[in-house]
């Protein structure tokens, strides 16, 4: 696959990738469902919960063979893919393991290392997959957790997958109530994980809806996601053109190149080229690719360019 540069980059039109977590109550699953075209995987039966007036198209796969399947009929018809709760997927995988993987389980019955690392596997495998079709937000529920400097908000996960689901996530955000008023925390803090991205980061306030409001929170923030970054790609714009002046004025100077005079010419006229981002590093390549095409090298006692005289005659 071939390397690629940061100005040769636009990420703006890619599908996202969200963790939403939050204890009981705090409206999860009604702010998944503000996502652009969301349809939901209801894994944890939690639809119902939802306001009538906020409730959109969702699947209620029992098992994560029918969790395929249902994907499959969601193709060209939805943007964003809601999987509520990502515990409970999480539980599916490992009966789909325990099913289909022999060394899933231990002879006692317990569930394996190895099974884990199936579930961890097919969790990857499945974020990648609907990546590729959609835009997907995983909800999690949060426990309160004790600790030595006070309470830390950790999901409700299998033990070892709990830093797993954060692998695939673009963004993470902590919802929470804060005098009364719900907060998005897209920073990590001492007492809650999140991941911060594309501009997206601190703490941003979901607003209350009232009777007849758009439900709309997330269709809006990805849209700010995708126009984040297509600024950051306008910003390359100027030394890109800058960078494609430089190197089609290298390649014809180095296109000139046949003897040991028009090596030092060259040398000299690409130093005055007015460069931009690598272009004066690749410039300096191609002169020395062209330098070996040619058969010379530099001669340090007679500060130099002559033929390589051992090259020739091993080309006789």
């Amino acid at each position: 696959m071939a390397i690629r540069k940061p100005e040769e980059r636009d990420y703006s039109g890619e599908n996202i990738v969200m963790i939403i977590t939050g204890m009981p109550g705090t409206g999860k699953s009604t702010l998944a469902l503000s996502a652009p075209d969301a349809v939901m995987i209801d894994v944890d039966n939690g639809m119902k919960r939802v306001s009538p007036a906020h409730r959109k198209d969702s699947t209620d796969a029992k098992t994560y063979e029918e969790l395929l399947a249902d994907v499959r009929t969601m193709e060209g018809r939805y943007k964003t893919v809601i999987l509520d709760t990502g515990g409970a997927l999480i539980e599916m995988l490992k009966d789909w393991a325990a099913r289909t993987e022999k060394d899933a389980t231990r002879k006692n019955g317990g569930f394996s290392q190895q099974g884990y690392g199936f579930v961890k596997t097919e969790f990857l495998h499945l974020s990648a997959e609907l990546r590729r079709k959609f835009n997907v937000i995983f909800v999690f529920h949060e426990v309160k957790e004790k600790q030595d400097d006070g309470i830390f908000y950790d999901i409700v996960c299998e033990g070892s997958a709990k830093t797993m689901v954060w692998q695939p996530a673009d963004l993470g955000a902590h919802l929470h109530i804060i005098n009364g008023e719900r907060w998005l925390g897209f920073t990590p803090t001492a007492s809650y994980n999140a991941k911060a991205a594309y501009g997206i980061k601190g703490l941003i306030k979901v607003p209350e809806l009232a009777p007849g409001d758009p439900n709309d929170f997330l269709t809006k923030l990805f849209a700010q996601v995708r126009s984040n970054l297509a600024a950051e790609t306008e910003a390359f714009a100027p030394q890109k053109e800058a960078y494609e002046a430089a190197m089609a004025k290298a390649r014809e100077i180095i296109a000139k190149v046949e003897n040991a005079d028009d090596i030092l010419a060259a040398g000299a006229q690409l130093k005055d080229i007015s460069h931009a981002l690598t272009s004066e590093k690749e410039a300096r390549a191609a002169l020395m690719t062209r330098i070996a095409e040619l058969g010379y090298r530099w001669d340090k006692d007679a500060k130099a360019y002559k033929k390589d005289e051992k090259k020739e005659a091993s080309l006789l």
